[in-house]
C-alpha cells in the first residue's frame, strides 16, 4: 500500500492523514484498556435477555429489539401499513463491472468523500418530481415509503473491495441506529447486547455445547457456528421496515440526525432524572473489531483479502480506517495456550475466569492484523536476534552463501566437511528483505494454529501463510508451524479404542478393589445420570432392584437335556 504524503501509519495500522482526508476518529483511552476489553468479550445477559452464545440467540434478541422499537415509536407515530414485499429507497450502485443493490440511507456515510466526486449521476441535472434529490446532489436517501423505484448510481473509483467497504458502512450505521434507539428508551431499545453478541459469535470457530463427559468435545460444530454479517444486517433492516410501516421514512430521518459518537440515555423509567450523554467509543471499537474478524476469516486466495489494500481503498472513499484495540504482546493468548498445553498450577491460576478463551480469540484476530500490517510491535529487536544462536547462525550461513554466489564462487556442498552453505543460491529469500518476528509473537501464533476447534480456520491459515511467506524463519520454526497446521490438540487426543480400553481397565480395577478390601465401589462403576428421552423423569435403572422371575406355587423341575415335555410329565404351554 503506497503511503499518502502527509500521512502516517500508527502501530495498529490506523492511517492518520492531514489535509482534506477524513481522519480516524480519536477514541478515549478507556476504550483500549484491559477492563474494557474484558467487558466486551463477555456473553451479554443483561436484564430479561438471554445469553448470546450462538446465531440463534442473536436472532431472538433482534426480534425482541424490533418489537420494543416499534412499540415505543408507535406512541407518537402511526405504524400501520399493508403488507408489501419490496423495500423502498434502494439504489443500484455500479462499481466497474459489478453492481450492488444498496439501501439509500447508507449513502449518507459516503457523502463526505474526497475532493474528486466519486458518484457519476446518470440522472438529469435538473431533478424531476419523480426523482427526489438531496442537498448534496445525490438521490434522496429517504424516498417515498410506497415507492419501490430503484435509482442508479455509478462510482468512478473502481475497486474489488467495495463489498467489504459497504459491509463496514452497514456495521457503522448500526452504531448510529443504537444512538437513535437509546434516545427513545435506552433500557429496552438498546443495541448493545446485539453488538456484543455479534462479537462473541464472530470470534469463535464453533459454538459452545454442554457435555458431562470429560472425553468428549464441548463444542457444537454445526449449530450457530457461523455468522453472516450481511444477512444479519438485512434481517434487522427488513424487520424494522415491516414493523414500522408508514413511519419508516420518519424513522430514517430521525436516525440520520443522530451523532454516532455519543448517545443520549433517556427513558420513561428515569423521567425524574436528567438524560445522560454517554460516549460510544467502546461500541465503536467493538464494531470495527467485528468487521476485522469477519474480514480476516476469509481465505487469502480470494480476490479482495488484503488488509493494507482495504485501508487504501477506505482512504479513497473518505472512510475512516479500522480502529481496533492494540495487541499488547498477545498476553492473553500466550497465557491461555500455556494453561492448555502446560497445565501447571501457576498457569491455570492465570486463566481461571470464563472469558479467558474469548480474550485469546480476540488476541488471535489482532495478531493476524498486526502481522499483515507489519506492526513494529511484532518485529524482533536486534538484541533478540543476537541472542537467538540458531537464527543468527542460519542468517550468517545464508549471507555467506549469497556473498559467494555474487562473487562467482561455487557454494560448497552441504554434505562436504566444513561446509557453511545452507543450500543453493536463491533457494531462500535474502534475510534482510524479510523481517524477523519476535519470539513471543511466534509462540502465540503457534499456539493459535495448534488449536483447530478454538480459533477460526481463516485466521489460522492467514497466520501460517503470512509467517511463512513474509517473515524470515529458521527450518525448525518452519517445521513447527507445519506440524501445528496439521495437528489438532483440541478435543480428543486418543483414539476411540484406546478410550474404551481405559474405561474397561478402570472398571476392572474398581471391581478388584471391592473384592480385596470389601469396599463398595458400585457408585463409581454406575453410568452417569444422563438418561435418554424415553427415560426422562424416571429413576435411574441402577437404583431399581434386579428383576427376579418368581413363579407362584410349586417350583418347576428343571428339564433334562434331550428330554421332551411328555417324558418329564410337564404340560405343553399353549
Amino acid at each position: 500500500m503506497a503511503q499518502v504524503p502527509g500521512s502516517t501509519i500508527s502501530k495498529n495500522g490506523i492511517m492518520d492523514s492531514a489535509g482534506s482526508l477524513s481522519p480516524t476518529q480519536k477514541r478515549a483511552s478507556f476504550a483500549y484498556s484491559n477492563e474494557s476489553r474484558r467487558r466486551s468479550v463477555k456473553a451479554p445477559d443483561e436484564g430479561p435477555f438471554v445469553k448470546v452464545r450462538s446465531v440463534f440467540d442473536i436472532c431472538k434478541q433482534v426480534r425482541g429489539f424490533v418489537e420494543m422499537v416499534s412499540n415505543v415509536w408507535s406512541w407518537t407515530a402511526a405504524t400501520t401499513t399493508p403488507f408489501r414485499m419490496s423495500l423502498p429507497g434502494l439504489v443500484r450502485v455500479s462499481v466497474g463491472i459489478e453492481t450492488f443493490a444498496v439501501p439509500g440511507f447508507l449513502l449518507q456515510e459516503l457523502e463526505n468523500a474526497a475532493d474528486a466526486p466519486l458518484f457519476v449521476p446518470p440522472w438529469p441535472t435538473k431533478a424531476s418530481p419523480s426523482t427526489p434529490m438531496s442537498s448534496g446532489g445525490y438521490p434522496s436517501v429517504t424516498s417515498s415509503v410506497s415507492s419501490s423505484r430503484v435509482q442508479d448510481v455509478r462510482i468512478q473509483y473502481s475497486t474489488p473491495y467495495f463489498s467489504q467497504i459497504l459491509l463496514l458502512v452497514k456495521m457503522r450505521w448500526l452504531l448510529r441506529l443504537h444512538c437513535a434507539c437509546c434516545e427513545l428508551d435506552y433500557r429496552v431499545c438498546s443495541l448493545k447486547n446485539i453488538i456484543l453478541g455479534m462479537q462473541y459469535v464472530v470470534l469463535q470457530q464453533y459454538g459452545d455445547a454442554e457435555c458431562d463427559n470429560i472425553f468428549d468435545t464441548k463444542v457444537s460444530q454445526h449449530i450457530g457456528s457461523f455468522l453472516n454479517l450481511d444477512s444479519m444486517f438485512d434481517d434487522i433492516v427488513d424487520q424494522l421496515h415491516r414493523s414500522l410501516g408508514t413511519s419508516w421514512r420518519p424513522f430514517l430521518d430521525f436516525v440520520a440526525s443522530c451523532d454516532p459518537t455519543k448517545a443520549v440515555h433517556a427513558s420513561l423509567i428515569d423521567s425524574m432524572r436528567t438524560p445522560k450523554v454517554v460516549p460510544t467509543d467502546g461500541l465503536a471499537v467493538v464494531i470495527d473489531t467485528i468487521f476485522l474478524a469477519n474480514f480476516l476469516r476469509q481465505s487469502m486466495n480470494c480476490r479482495a483479502s488484503r488488509l493494507r489494500d482495504f485501508h487504501e481503498d477506505c482512504r479513497q472513499f473518505g472512510i475512516a480506517a479500522l480502529d481496533f484495540p492494540p495487541l499488547h504482546g498477545a498476553r492473553d493468548l500466550l497465557a491461555w495456550a500455556a494453561a492448555r498445553t502446560k497445565p501447571t498450577l501457576a498457569n491455570r491460576s492465570k486463566v481461571g475466569k470464563n472469558e479467558t478463551e474469548k480474550l485469546a480469540q480476540l488476541d488471535a484476530v489482532l495478531l493476524a492484523a498486526a502481522l499483515e500490517l507489519a506492526s513494529p510491535e511484532i518485529i524482533a529487536s536486534a538484541s533478540e536476534v543476537a541472542e537467538g544462536k540458531e537464527l543468527s547462525d542460519e542468517m550468517s550461513m545464508l549471507t555467506s552463501s549469497l556473498t559467494d554466489g555474487h562473487r562467482g564462487k561455487r557454494p560448497s556442498s552441504p554434505d562436504s566437511p566444513g561446509s557453511t552453505a545452507g543450500g543453493p543460491v536463491g533457494g531462500r529469500a535474502i534475510p534482510k528483505d524479510r523481517p524477523v518476528p519476535a519470539v513471543a509473537i511466534l509462540e502465540a501464533a503457534m499456539g493459535c494454529i495448534h488449536h483447530h476447534d478454538t480459533f477460526p480456520t481463516g485466521i489460522r491459515e492467514r497466520l501460517y501463510r503470512i509467517l511463512t511467506e513474509e517473515f524470515f524463519l529458521t527450518r525448525a520454526q518452519m517445521q513447527s508451524l507445519a506440524t501445528a497446521s496439521t495437528q489438532n490438540i483440541d478435543g480428543k487426543r486418543l483414539s476411540h479404542s484406546v478410550l474404551l480400553h481405559m474405561v474397561e481397565t478402570e472398571k476392572s480395577r474398581l471391581r478388584q478393589y471391592r473384592c480385596d478390601y470389601f469396599v463398595d465401589t458400585s457408585h463409581c462403576i454406575a453410568p452417569p445420570q444422563v438418561q435418554s428421552l424415553s427415560e426422562h423423569g424416571k429413576s435411574p435403572k441402577y437404583l431399581k432392584p434386579p428383576s427376579l422371575d418368581i413363579t407362584v406355587g410349586c417350583r418347576r423341575p428343571r428339564a433334562r437335556p434331550n428330554s421332551s415335555p411328555a417324558s418329564t410329565g410337564q404340560r405343553r404351554r399353549p
